[in-house]
């Protein structure tokens, strides 16, 4: 196969995969407005109220929505393309690696989407009622603040995988991981007690837990596939 026939064969999968994320777009573009209404149910308190504070922002709000999705359905197909060029072996190590990748990603998600945002918002929400305030989101600030919580949280939720992958490179050991154990417990709770910014333990207690079970687990990964001194 020559440039030029190799060029051709480029350009036509470009060209379906533009057609593709058009396609996508259209229908996430009318499939953004249940998202919005849905995470407004399920993240807002009732003492607080969405608003918009110019003409376009649903507008863009709802492009930036349906363009996020976009991105996510292009994963499993780029993916997909990966995967084909690899041997049999690196394919099924890949697979195995993207399954654990995608089921603590799914986890930290469902994490940070039913517990962690609408008990933070609730919190932060709680105090400026307590001041006499009415409390009015933006939309476009309100669906940033959960989108990079969300995606923050999900990153984290990567860790076991993350610290497997150094492990077996040999850049981290579990002897150091267990060193430092006592340090990440103590900024895990500091971490927890600054993004509660409740008083009482029972909140920063229900957000520790899941992120020192992580390393906890990221130890016992280490130690699994870690290099044998």
């Amino acid at each position: 196969m020559n440039w030029a026939e190799v060029l051709y064969e480029v350009k036509k999968k470009l060209a379906y995969f533009a057609i593709f994320l058009a396609a996508a777009f259209a229908v996430l573009w009318f499939v953004a407005d249940k998202i919005i209404l849905r995470m407004k149910q399920d993240l807002l308190p009732k003492e607080a109220t969405l608003i918009v504070t110019s003409p376009m922002e649903y507008v863009m709000v709802k492009i930036q929505i349906s363009l996020i999705l976009c991105a996510l359905l292009t994963l499993p197909i780029l993916a997909a393309i990966v995967l084909g060029r690899l041997n049999m072996k690196f394919k099924v190590t890949s697979i195995i690696w993207l399954f654990f990748a995608a089921a603590l990603l799914a986890a930290g998600f469902s994490f940070t989407y039913f517990f962690l945002l609408p008990l933070a918002i609730k919190i932060l929400t709680g105090f400026a009622t307590e001041a006499g305030i009415e409390t009015f989101f933006s939309l476009s600030q309100f669906i940033l603040f959960a989108a990079l919580t969300t995606i923050i949280f999900s990153i984290v939720f990567e860790l076991p995988l993350a610290v497997s992958w150094l492990a077996i490179n040999g850049i981290v050991s579990v002897a150091a991981l267990k060193e430092r154990r006592k340090h990440v417990y103590v900024g895990t709770f500091i971490v927890a007690a600054i993004i509660t910014a409740d008083p009482t333990p029972f909140s920063q207690i229900l957000l520790a837990i899941p992120l020192i079970f992580l390393y906890e687990v990221s130890i016992i990964s280490a130690k699994i596939f870690g290099k044998k001194a």
